[in-house]
């Protein structure tokens, strides 16, 4: 389990629960973004750190960018502003690429990764976190909150847009993203 607890910083819930490899905060580090370091120009918005299923969006969104840098190599240290990424991107390939049009490749990926593991047997059951993480400490900056991990989750599913007794994509998401051919 990584290192940002999901009850100091609840999107990390969303995060570890969801990432395609397990619990992982190089799949979207929006512990960040709980501390008050969003990103805007992604459309992102701040909500407090122990927020619940309204942060749904922004965590899958930034999980999208995440993954589309992830694909680009980029490191996340770096900080380059999304315009400039897309500017980079057009020039590299010869294509023009929008902040927008970029957070679509890494949803696409993003979805591309969810279908391969459903293929291999994942399910919605295993979006989960560890038992321990879902209980408040008793004292601390944290003490008393419990994650609301269903409804952050549920949520999440309707976001993104998959079934929620599945957890596939559903046919109108892959259609949207191109991938209708994969179902």
């Amino acid at each position: 389990m990584p290192y940002h607890d999901p009850r100091g910083a609840s999107g990390m819930a969303l995060v570890y629960a969801t990432s395609p490899r397990g619990a992982c905060h190089n799949q979207s580090d929006y512990f960040l973004a709980d501390i008050g370091q969003v990103e805007e120009r992604l459309g992102l918005r701040f909500f407090d750190r122990h927020a619940g299923a309204e942060k749904a969006a922004n965590v899958a969104r930034h999980q999208d960018w995440r993954t589309m840098q992830n694909a680009l190599v980029m490191c996340f240290f770096a900080n380059v502003p999304p315009e400039d990424v897309a500017a980079l991107v057009s020039a590299a390939t010869g294509e023009t690429y929008t902040v927008e049009g970029l957070l679509t490749v890494g949803e696409r990926a993003w979805n591309l990764k969810r279908l391969l593991n459903l293929r291999l047997g994942h399910t919605p059951a295993d979006d989960r976190l560890p038992k321990p993480l879902l209980e408040p400490y008793a004292d601390g900056g944290a003490a008393g909150y419990r994650i609301p991990f269903a409804e952050m989750l549920a949520a999440y599913y309707q976001v993104r847009g998959w079934d929620p007794a599945t957890g596939a994509p559903t046919a109108e998401t892959l259609k949207r993203l191109g991938l209708d051919t994969l179902s």
